[in-house]
């Protein structure tokens, strides 16, 4: 798993999940959008980017939901200790991941587990009786 390939190897283990042609979107309106991102290259940059504000940084797997046929939704905690203030911070975001040919074709980052389960059509309920 992708997550578990950061822990160990850092991004670029975390990058060998992903398609060549991958499409991204961060969380839209949040301070670090800066739209779409096509391409893994530039996909690389902007994870090598933002992790650069960090002293420490850390990505983890918290829950992982089939959602479809090729999808799921993955729940990440993420952050460490930023380096312009010092402030120790973490937060947990839902991403919808579409798979094709075993590597992530397509990301779409939410503020929230429930608008990753809703943009898929399940709901909290839902996700809850298939875990």
């Amino acid at each position: 798993m992708a997550y578990e390939a950061f822990a160990r190897g850092g991004l670029d283990r975390f990058m060998d999940h992903f398609a060549d042609a991958v499409d991204y979107r961060s969380v839209e309106n949040a301070p670090d959008d800066v739209g779409p991102i096509h391409g893994k290259d530039a996909l690389r940059a902007w994870y090598q980017d933002w992790i650069d504000t960090f002293d420490s940084f850390s990505m983890e797997l918290v829950e992982l939901i089939d959602t479809g046929e090729h999808t799921v939704v993955a729940l990440e905690r993420f952050g460490g200790r930023a380096k312009l203030s010092g402030v120790e911070t973490h937060q947990i975001i839902g991403d919808l991941f579409t798979i094709r040919d075993g590597k992530i074709a397509c990301g779409r980052e939410y503020a929230t587990r429930e608008q990753a389960l809703e943009a898929v059509g399940l709901s909290e309920q839902a996700a809850h009786a298939d875990s």
